[in-house]
């Protein structure tokens, strides 16, 4: 028996690292735990009735087809509802520019595949979205983090990384972002933000991947255009999900790019999964077809935006001074930031004595910095739960106020 496993893995599969955060759910989802660290949607939001009439009628109607396998780029009723979605924002979308995939995640894996070779540059956000800098480091990019503020990801900081970087004959492969309630912060990117972005994007010659799941669920405030919708040179990469505004149990998300760079990605799913599962597509392509869609978002919009009202009263009734956080004005999550004299890893243990749970902040930034913050999701916890949780969070930050 071979003693040393590690000797045969390959250097990408060496870089793989375990995400902090299903490492997590492992461990919070004992029922006395108050979880604030996945990003769960709420199960009373999913569309249980209407799911279960339309599965039955994809399957007596179309049967042979649903069972069968399917195309790799998707199902063509899935995809061109998916561009008609698009269409709102941008005319020109097309169902040839639409790549059905198993959920973002997978996205996330094919942009890297086709784009990153090992040691390439790629851009992202101070914290970032931790399923993409996983998805990153597994093909061994080196990743370069621009900070934020409430406007989003400062260009002034990105426009000299880039001038940098193009003195020594350097240029990133992409620039990710996620734009809107951004994952973990909760912020959104500004309108002139995002055309300084497209400026300089253009300008460098650097793709951009818009990461956009939560789009859709704004509760306050008026809407940004997408950045895809303002980009005229075909240089932006659209990520989209049905996971938080439908289910995430279909494993149904979609690439939205330029014909050329989306048949690569064609042809590297084929060595993936051939094609993502046939039924789930066709029903979510019948539920589109009925116009159900918008009906489902109002409501997960209602229902979120309760919960992050009530977990911003209990933050402000609770927290000791000197804590911080973010008021999203819509998505899943809120960004808390303690004293710098305190550390939400080492917290973290304390935090489960209280019986409550977060993600800790450094998780969230390429550079391991981000030491003194959490992020909190407000979408899945009962509003009971919200309360007392937020309750026990800020009782263990008091104890360990320095």
């Amino acid at each position: 028996m071979i003693k040393d496993l590690s000797s045969f893995y390959s250097k990408n599969a060496l870089a793989m690292k375990r995400s902090e955060i299903r490492e997590l759910l492992k461990f919070t989802r004992k029922p006395e735990i108050i979880s604030f660290a996945g990003g769960l949607p709420a199960p009373a939001t999913f569309p249980v009735k209407e799911l279960e009439e339309i599965a039955v009628q994809v399957l007596r109607e179309k049967g042979a087809m649903a069972l069968q396998y399917g195309t790799t780029e998707g199902e063509a009723p899935l995809r061109e509802a998916i561009a008609g979605w698009m269409t709102h924002e941008k005319a020109t979308i097309k169902p040839d520019n639409i790549l059905v995939t198993a959920g973002s995640q997978q996205g996330l894996d094919l942009v890297a595949k086709v784009f990153v070779d090992p040691g390439d540059i790629l851009i992202v956000e101070l914290p970032s979205y931790i399923g993409g800098l996983q998805a990153f480091t597994s093909y061994r990019a080196k990743m370069v983090g621009i900070p934020m503020d409430d406007q989003g990801m400062r260009m002034d900081k990105l426009e000299k990384v880039l001038a940098k970087l193009a003195q020594r004959g350097k240029k990133p492969k992409f620039i990710y972002t996620v734009p809107d309630f951004q994952n973990p912060s909760g912020v959104t990117m500004s309108l002139e933000r995002r055309k300084q972005l497209l400026a300089l994007a253009y300008r460098y010659g650097v793709p951009i991947l818009e990461d956009s799941p939560y789009r859709d669920l704004r509760f306050t405030g008026e809407p940004v255009p997408a950045i895809y919708s303002l980009d005229d040179q075909d240089q932006v990469i659209v990520l989209g999900t049905f996971s938080k505004i439908f289910c995430p149990g279909l494993r149904l998300a979609w690439i939205m790019a330029p014909a050329e760079w989306l048949d690569k990605m064609i042809v590297a799913k084929q060595g993936m999964d051939l094609c993502c599962p046939t039924y789930n597509q066709l029903i979510a392509a019948e539920y589109l077809r009925r116009g159900l869609l918008p009906r489902q978002i109002e409501a997960i919009r209602e229902l979120y935006g309760r919960k992050r009202t009530l977990m911003l009263k209990a933050l402000k009734q609770h927290m000791p001074k000197g804590v911080r956080w973010t008021k999203p004005e819509g998505g899943l999550f809120l960004w808390v930031r303690l004293p710098k004299t305190m550390n939400a890893s080492e917290l973290f243990p304390k935090a489960i004595e209280e019986k409550v749970a977060y993600v800790k902040g450094s998780a969230f930034h390429c550079d391991g910095k981000g030491l003194n913050t959490m992020r909190l999701n407000f979408s899945y916890a009962s509003d009971e739960q919200i309360a007392e949780g937020i309750q026990r969070l800020a009782a263990m930050v008091k104890k360990n106020l320095c």
